[in-house]
């Protein structure tokens, strides 16, 4: 089995977009020609699909219902109080006295409309005197219970303060105790990442799963066992990003949360293939704790040597700070845990240096608020700047015109064991570091010295060993530019590793075939589904390949292949439909190679859910600079209503009928979707140029030659009438079929009616007809009649004179509606020499309009952008 042959599913609990591990690791599978699915959750709540460096990043909607159903219950539960204790909720409070207010108010009317009626001599008195008494009571009752109301908050209040205490008591205990820590009750959130990611995994069937981070170990390893009741076999790596059992507490992250998370990571890790984890020191320990046969593999998060020549703004110009004045950078996730508060409290003791911090994942937290504020009380405002964090790919180019890279974690086990993705990006962007104490990172930076160490939450330290490496930069920034540490640090080296285990797991050697990065598409390539409707898709396709060959066409279909049609590509119903795997290929496919898209009948090209037109895929297609168009064939964009306004004989004339409602309703949504839609749209028939603003007519193509017919016509004395509709209802067959069989039985002609035969059967139906009928209702020409004019036979059908009008020259079509069908033929019979001259101009007309070039001319707009100059030259050429 080859490389190409590996399929890999990575998971992890995140949009991919930031996670630079995650797509670094993608990447390194993919350049071995490995197919590389990435499942993460979407930030957005709506599943999208992307290409990134290679890999297929597919992202999808988790709602998370077990979590927020947990978060639900528990409130419900902090909410509880005895009955009649309170309220829940303030809001039943508010209601509860404006419904009070509004009933005294309503008393108050009804006295005024009764003292009224009273003075006015209307009404009983004895009525009235009844009524005032009713209004007391009514009073009487409100009136208590506002009272009532009133005493229920305020003993809801004084109540509310004990029930809240006791459960900051009980949560405060609780969440200090690792033990008991159940995960499925503390986590249900890794169980609502089964739900969505278990089934995609299963009908992918990959050869590799990878898991990243503890949140979705069990997803991977459970998908490996579903596989083994398939008689399969999933490889399951587990990728430790960090020391779960010591990570750092802030927020929700307790001490019982950690346990809970530790706890889920211990119940599968021992069911996965291999683990890999991102320092030395996690590395031994994970062996240790969980008994591991095989020791983790280390793949630090180290940067890609690409992202240092990114083109983008550097800090300092960010921030607007002169070169000569010194600059300090965090960059990474802002948190108590990892003690930025450290580094602003030291620029007290460093009055003129500077703070960057990039925050991750943005200023608008309350713990970067925290360091404003700290900043402020400090007066160091003015010399800490808090910046929003570029992209992954930018970090590196960013940071380089800092002076010094700070990494002041604090003392947990997890920090204790790290060595931060930061210590490596601060290397390329060549800047020497100050880090705290943690055990693996003083290793590090003492072997490299590449900067100093300081004791981790010492303010005067901290400032101290700063004042060290800006006393002496140079020299800390030749040993950072050292080449020899730059190739330590460098991921080609990682991704090695990474690529060594997949090896091993597989039996297989892993070799680079492609560069990194984006794939780089050679050449203008256009796809064109996914319908291949008559197989003009695939006529299009050889006719631009023909004209212009620096371009690539491909036609899709994924019908029944009823018709036999000739296509590049196909997919039945069920993948287009159901098929998750398909649909993956074909959207890794065309985001790696494909530049143009046309969308044929208004449908997606990737796989249709119900309701889904083709605009679901167009943000897939613009995220990866792909142009795209839609194409409308006939029924799907040709509107009943005004088609029926229009033309006499139109077959939408009862607005009743079944097939009429249906198409209208079509109809109305496919120009929901269109308004706003700003790629070019085609249509293959002019008249359907009337129903389609700005539309643009791409004539129909024909294969003139494979139609090209030598047999005479109308020799025979009982000519041969053929109708082959591929649509009865609106070729206007009832309206045919008794004028024919008519004539048929009156011995003037032999009818052949057929419908659903294949194409090349057809085709010389055709061939040897005499005369072709083809439509009676639409008032315009389609792939049919054309096929009888290039085979040479008399073509008749109903073409409304806007249409004849649009049309460059003579359509040679004879004329007929349902009212005159008989006499034309009769007339064609009997005049077989004026017939004949139709059937003569036939095959001309088809080569000029009909025959691929002219719809080459109406798509090389489209695809000139991408050509440039080049096209037009070999336009000229192939025009010659």
């Amino acid at each position: 089995m080859t490389t190409a042959d590996l399929r890999v599913v990575m998971i992890v609990a995140n949009d991919v977009t930031n996670d630079s591990r995650v797509r670094k690791e993608a990447a390194a599978l993919a350049e071995t020609g490995a197919e590389v699915t990435v499942l993460g959750v979407s930030a957005s709540g709506l599943p999208s699909r992307e290409m990134l460096d290679g890999a297929l990043i597919v992202r999808v909607a988790v709602p998370f219902a077990l979590r927020e159903e947990r978060k639900r219950s528990r409130t419900a539960r902090r909410n509880w109080r005895p009955p009649m204790v309170g309220y829940k909720h303030r809001t039943s409070y508010v209601a509860r006295s404006e419904r009070i207010q509004a009933e005294l108010k309503e008393l108050k009317a009804d006295s005024g409309h009764a003292i009224a009626r009273a003075k006015a001599g209307q009404g009983n008195p004895l009525k009235f005197k009844a009524g005032v008494g009713t209004r007391l009571l009514r009073r009487a009752r409100w009136k208590a219970a506002e009272r009532a109301s009133w005493v229920r908050k305020g003993v809801g209040n004084k109540a509310d303060a004990p029930f809240k205490f006791s459960w900051r008591a009980y949560d405060g205990v609780l969440h200090r105790l690792p033990w008991p820590a159940p995960w499925r009750k503390l986590h249900p959130e890794a169980l609502d990442l089964e739900v969505a990611f278990g089934d995609l995994i299963d009908r992918l069937e990959p050869d590799v799963v990878h898991a990243h981070d503890m949140h979705v170990i069990g997803v991977a390893t459970r998908a490996a066992g579903r596989a083994k009741l398939r008689g399969r076999t999933l490889k399951v790596v587990y990728d430790a990003h960090e020391y779960v059992a010591g990570l750092s507490m802030y927020g929700a992250r307790t001490r019982r949360s950690i346990a809970a998370w530790a706890n889920h990571e211990r119940e599968y890790i021992g069911d996965v293939d291999r683990v890999v984890t991102v320092s030395p020191a996690i590395a031994t320990r994970l062996q240790a704790e969980h008994k591991l046969k095989l020791k983790p593999t280390v793949v630090m998060n180290t940067p890609n040597p690409a992202d240092v020549s990114v083109e983008v703004a550097d800090i300092r110009s960010r921030i607007g700070l002169a070169s000569d004045v010194p600059l300090l950078v965090y960059s990474g996730g802002v948190t108590r845990a990892r003690g930025v508060h450290t580094a602003v409290q030291a620029l007290v003791d460093l009055p003129d240096v500077h703070l960057a911090v990039v925050c991750v994942p943005g200023v608008a937290t309350d713990a970067v608020r925290a360091l404003q504020s700290q900043a402020i009380e400090l007066g160091v405002d003015n010399r800490l700047h808090c910046l929003e964090p570029v992209k992954p790919d930018e970090v590196v180019a960013f940071l380089r015109t800092a002076d010094v890279g700070l990494i002041p974690i604090l003392r947990y086990p997890s920090h204790e064991m790290a060595l931060p993705n930061k210590l490596f990006e601060y290397a390329f962007a060549g800047l020497p570091v100050v880090v705290s104490d943690m055990p693996s990172m003083k290793e590090f930076v003492d072997r490299t010295r590449i900067g100093e160490v300081f004791t981790a939450e010492n303010t005067a330290d901290l400032a101290a060993k700063v004042r060290t490496v800006l006393a002496d930069l140079d020299s800390y920034r030749e040993r950072v530019a050292d080449p020899v540490y730059q190739q330590e640090v460098s991921w080609s080296g990682q991704a090695a590793n990474l690529r060594t285990l997949y090896g091993e797991l597989t039996g297989r050697q892993l070799e680079i075939v492609r560069p990194g990065g984006p794939v780089e598409k050679k050449r203008p390539h256009l796809l064109i589904g996914p319908v291949n409707s008559a197989g003009q898709a695939w006529l299009w396709a050889t006719a631009v390949e023909r004209e212009v060959p620096n371009v690539k066409v491909e036609s899709l279909t994924t019908g029944s292949g009823t018709f036999d049609f000739k296509v590049h590509r196909t997919g039945t119903y069920k993948q287009y439909r159901t098929d998750l795997r398909w649909q993956l290929e074909l959207t890794s496919y065309a985001l790696r190679e494909v530049t143009h898209v046309l969308f044929e009948a208004g449908r997606p090209m990737f796989g249709q859910l119900r309701g889904q037109m083709w605009t679901t895929d167009v943000p897939i297609l613009e995220q990866a600079g792909i142009k795209h168009g839609v194409l409308f064939h006939g029924s799907e964009i040709r509107d009943p209503a005004l088609h029926r306004a229009r033309y006499r004989y139109s077959p939408f004339r009862n607005p009743e009928d079944e097939l009429t409602q249906r198409l209208q309703s079509g109809n109305d949504n496919m120009r929901r979707h269109l308004q706003g839609y700003d790629g070019p749209v085609y249509v293959t028939t002019p008249d359907l140029l009337e129903f389609v603003e700005n539309g643009i007519w791409i004539p129909l193509a024909v294969d003139v030659e494979g139609f090209a017919s030598n047999r005479p016509v109308l020799e025979r004395e009982v000519p041969v009438v053929l109708h082959a509709p591929s649509a009865s209802a609106l070729k206007g067959s009832a309206y045919v079929d008794p004028v024919l069989t008519d004539l048929d039985a009156r011995g003037l002609i032999t009818y052949q009616r057929v419908q659903g035969v294949p194409h090349a059967e057809l085709a010389e139906m055709v061939k040897d007809a005499d005369i072709v009928v083809d439509q009676m209702l639409l008032g315009s020409y389609g792939v049919f009649a054309c096929e009888a004019m290039a085979a040479g036979r008399v073509t008749v059908g109903h073409i409304a004179d806007p249409v004849r009008d649009l049309l460059p020259t003579d359509l040679p079509i004879a004329e007929a509606t349902p009212d005159d069908l008989s006499e034309v033929i009769e007339r064609l019979v009997a005049e077989r020499d004026s017939a004949r001259k139709i059937a003569d101009a036939g095959p001309g007309y088809v080569r000029d309009l009909h025959d691929g070039h002219r719809s080459v001319e109406v798509l090389l707009p489209f695809l000139k952008n991408e050509l440039g100059p080049r096209l037009g030259a070999e336009t000229e050429a192939g025009g010659e």
